[in-house]
């Protein structure tokens, strides 16, 4: 049974070490490539999807995973968990013929390299053939898969195991409801002043700034990096290389700190794993809600609080003194939970932020249902954006072409960042009773709450369910409301009004 469990363990590794690979090729791909070697890349991208589908679904592997698992006997808890999850995936996995998956990475880096175009050209048009491929392709991953109800069920479950188009409709129809009476009524209240426009911040001071508040908030920059791409993002590599992207802006400098917040989020779930789960199954998130959830947590009951602020406000000073003359910490907290019109998701404000995800996933779920053309995207999008924020965006590029999403396929993704919102603000519920939030942040003193978050997400991997893990920490069922809650207590407060 030893030599069997060892040798299955090796194989399992080998997959994820080729997973790593494969993401190295990908972060490249986004941070460090010439442009001349996209068509290159994109038949690396194929040969590399094509070798890992190989060895995920290799017979003999899943007949030793059978047996080991049946056998039982010998095999601890977390042995037994881990061939488990294993299994799971790998089976899914069978499902999907090899040369699907071939085809879909290679369209996924052609879509990449033509939805950057789209978007410096802001036309659609330029994308438009190649997410409908990609749409064609998920449809028919859906039918592999299987599904009950919509096709769109099917790829939900590689995002978030068990939630379906049901569930999410009535979270998000609660969610339209409530969140768009309080962004409404605080829209009305909002001054249109900022003291922070008009001035040109340096890029350079501010990637120094946002190295200097990671490394205090708990990121190893011994274990990983950040670097510069079109579009935020986190790979993680190993326990012990896991790298980050953002971007800076010359007229907002909150844009670069509040997405490197985030993604750091997402980095020190990645950090954060079990040394002694380095390399196996269980080290990885549940549900990309969750780690959503981290991420939203960083960024803005973190990152948007008035403790925060404050601390902040002596980064900011340091950095950029003749900009931040007269400037105070109470004027930091309300200009980057200022409430306003908006087109991109990014940018958002959390009181909006979610109806954001919405539009997403109702155009998700007719494109992959069939009852919208890809062409008919663009309109679709104005349409929906002025029936639920009164706006029409000016150009595609601040509407559907906004995110990289799409030219990744990755369809089923955007409602894990509304979930992350519900999750983080219920963690976050808990998590303030049992230690001293507000004056850890504003001390600067960020490892309490690291290391509550590591003991209580980020060691826990995969051993449960990313629900299962929220009610456990929670010692409540899963629910919307301590959102809306977290969101009406904390800009009743700001705003001086009654939400």
């Amino acid at each position: 049974m030893d030599n069997q469990l060892e040798c299955v363990k090796e194989k399992l590794q080998r997959i994820l070490s080729l997973r790593a690979i494969l993401s190295l090729l990908h972060w490249d791909e986004e941070v460090f490539m010439p442009p001349k070697g996209a068509e290159s890349r994109a038949r690396q991208l194929k040969v590399m999807a094509e070798l890992i589908h190989e060895f995920e679904t290799d017979k003999c592997l899943l007949d030793e995973l059978d047996s080991a698992l049946e056998k039982r006997e010998g095999l601890s808890d977390d042995e037994f968990l881990m061939l488990e999850e294993a299994r799971y995936d790998l089976q899914r996995a069978l499902k999907v013929p090899s040369k699907w998956v071939g085809k879909f990475t290679e369209m996924r880096s052609k879509a990449y390299h033509s939805w950057v175009e789209a978007r410096k050209n802001k036309n659609f048009l330029i994308f438009a053939p190649y997410l409908e491929e990609l749409v064609l392709l998920l449809r028919e991953r859906a039918e592999y898969l299987g599904y009950v109800g919509s096709p769109y069920n099917a790829l939900l479950e590689d995002y978030e195991r068990g939630v379906t188009v049901e569930k999410l409709e009535s979270i998000f129809n609660e969610l339209l409801e409530k969140q768009t009476s309080i962004y409404k009524t605080l829209l009305d209240k909002q001054d249109r002043y900022s003291k922070f426009s008009g001035k040109e911040w340096s890029t350079e001071k501010q990637q120094e700034l946002s190295t200097n508040l990671l490394t205090k908030i708990g990121f190893d920059f011994n274990a990983g990096r950040q670097d510069i791409s079109i579009h935020p993002f986190t790979t993680n590599l190993d326990l012990f290389d896991v790298r980050i992207t953002t971007r800076f802006s010359k007229e907002n400098p909150f844009s670069g700190i509040y997405s490197s917040l985030h993604e750091c989020g997402h980095a020190l779930y990645e950090q954060g794993f079990k040394l002694e789960d380095r390399g196996t199954w269980i080290a990885q998130a549940p549900s990309y809600g969750i780690h959503e959830a981290m991420s939203r947590f960083w960024e803005n009951i973190v990152g948007r609080s008035l403790s925060f602020c404050k601390y902040l406000y002596g980064l900011l000073t340091d950095y950029f003194p003749g900009e931040m003359a007269e400037i105070t910490p109470e004027e930091i907290y309300m200009e980057v939970n200022r409430i306003k019109e908006n087109f991109i998701r990014v940018e958002a404000d959390e009181c909006s932020y979610n109806l954001h995800i919405i539009l997403r996933f109702i155009i998700e779920r007719e494109l992959i249902e069939g009852k919208i053309s890809v062409n008919s995207v663009p309109d679709r999008w104005n349409s929906l954006f002025i029936e639920i924020f009164g706006l029409c965006p000016p150009d595609d590029t601040k509407g559907c072409l906004q995110d990289i999403h799409w030219s990744h396929g990755s369809f089923g993704y955007f409602p894990s960042y509304a979930l992350g919102n519900i999750f983080s603000a219920q963690i976050a519920e808990r998590l303030k009773t049992e230690i001293e939030f507000n004056e850890c942040i504003e001390k600067g003193d960020f490892a309490p709450i690291k290391d509550w978050l590591k003991e209580n997400i980020f060691e826990v991997g995969r051993r449960f369910k990313a629900v299962e893990i929220v009610e456990k920490v929670s010692n409540k069922p899963l629910s919307s409301q301590p959102f809306i809650n977290y969101l009406r207590e904390k800009y009743s407060d700001l705003y001086k009004v009654v939400l």
